[in-house]
């Protein structure tokens, strides 16, 4: 006997339903780190990706794990600086324990074998450092945080004997953030998928599950939690006009990166701290290996801030004249350069100020999330549990065979045929 076509609705309820206790949504450091931290912690969870793992403000970060003295050259110890103090020696702990590990927080992550650029990171300044920010490096209060180097102990680049100037060095260490990527993403392929939320598939009343469809697949949550960074923005703008919720405002501080290769690039790790007009260092070295065994340097700093109102090529040109500056007994000619516009995406501050610290806030079943910067990752993970702490695991894992999986960003200082 011949029956009447299937509805849409009811093909929609044949299907079997993945249910989890939370979703997260934008595959950086901040929804992997989460994602894992939630599933150590009982709860039902996966993650959606539409682009790549870590594309976007991850995979642009020069990796450092900083302490905050970077936000104290006005000569005294800031809120940021405070606020950010113990991250390194969170993130160390982190890095020393194994997929066993029974001695982490509640918001950390096992990282054994995730690969280090470097154990240390420097300051350095082309002449003696006076006045207010000379006597604050030698102050007590700094003396377990900040150490001047005699000249042995320099870093090799500024081992030259051309170098008359000062070195310093942090309790600060920088991460291979592709290996980070890459560790965090591959303990839980299985719930790691690529597919682009729209606001319109969000549902933050309270209590309510988020139905959408993944792939063909109906995914319901308890809650979801926005960690796409710049992306975060048009997921909550939509939410506000369709649920009249009070969700927090983003803001974005642009940068102007400048990437640098060149066989003479060797690992180099450091601030420039000479003639500072403002509390930023001139410019931020960190250094990243490439397919062929040499190097690329990655510029931050006031190079990168300042350099947002100019042209690639005029960014380029401001890069080569600050580099012989600081480096002038380096030979860099014939490196070739290329630059990288990347904003950074926060909560929305009073006069467009940096957050001191990561952000998280709950608005029914959607949790808003920034880590502002990578080294505060595990304190925006503090966060989010403090916000589920009166929601109880109801789910068994998600098993969704068939999902295509989100796969690994690139590092912007590759170049293509590069690893």
């Amino acid at each position: 006997m011949a029956t009447g076509p299937s509805t849409t609705a009811d093909a929609a309820a044949s299907r079997p339903v993945i249910r989890l206790d939370a979703l997260i949504v934008g595959g950086g450091v901040a929804g992997l780190w989460l994602l894992d931290v939630l599933r150590r912690q009982g709860f039902s969870a996966a993650l959606l990706e539409g682009d790549r793992l870590g594309s976007g403000q991850t995979l642009a970060s020069q990796g450092m794990i900083h302490g905050g003295l970077k936000y104290a050259l006005s000569g005294q110890l800031t809120g940021a600086a405070e606020a950010i103090a113990d991250m390194p020696a969170r993130w160390r702990h982190c890095l020393a324990q194994g997929p066993q590990a029974t001695d982490l927080a509640p918001g950390d992550v096992a990282l054994q074998g995730v690969n280090l650029l470097s154990e240390d990171y420097f300051l350095w300044s082309s002449g003696a450092l006076r006045g207010r920010l000379g006597s604050f490096f030698a102050s007590r209060v700094l003396r377990s945080r900040i150490e001047r180097l005699k000249r042995p102990q320099f870093p090799t680049v500024l081992q030259h004997p051309d170098f008359r100037g000062y070195v310093y060095k942090l309790q600060d260490l920088v991460i291979d953030v592709p290996d980070l990527l890459h560790h965090l993403g591959s303990r839980h392929q299985s719930a790691i998928w690529h597919w682009t939320l729209a606001p319109e598939h969000l549902d933050a009343r309270p209590g309510a599950l988020a139905g959408i469809e993944v792939q063909g697949q109906r995914v319901e949550a308890g809650v979801t939690l926005l960690c796409a960074g710049a992306g975060n923005e048009a997921l909550i703008e939509g939410l506000r006009q369709n649920s009249g919720l009070a969700l927090p405002a983003m803001q974005r501080r642009p940068l102007h990166q400048v990437i640098v290769r060149h066989p003479n690039c060797q690992p180099f790790y450091a601030h420039y701290i000479s003639q500072l007009t403002r509390p930023e260092p001139r410019v931020t070295v960190t250094s990243h290996p490439l397919s062929d065994g040499s190097w690329a340097w990655y510029l931050g700093g006031q190079l990168a801030t300042d350099g947002v109102e100019r042209s690639a090529d005029a960014q380029i040109r401001c890069a080569q004249t600050l580099l012989a500056e600081c480096l002038p007994w380096l030979d860099l000619s014939g490196a070739s350069y290329d630059t990288l516009r990347i904003d950074r995406a926060e909560p929305r501050q009073q006069d467009g100020r940096r957050p001191d610290q990561a952000y998280a806030e709950r608005a029914g079943n959607v949790l808003c999330c920034w880590p502002t910067k990578l080294s505060l990752v595990p304190n925006l993970a503090d966060q989010v549990l403090d916000l589920l702490k009166d929601q109880t695991p109801a789910r068994p894992q998600p098993a969704a065979p068939g999902l295509t999986r989100a796969e690994p960003g690139r590092p912007a200082w590759l170049e293509p045929g590069d690893g």
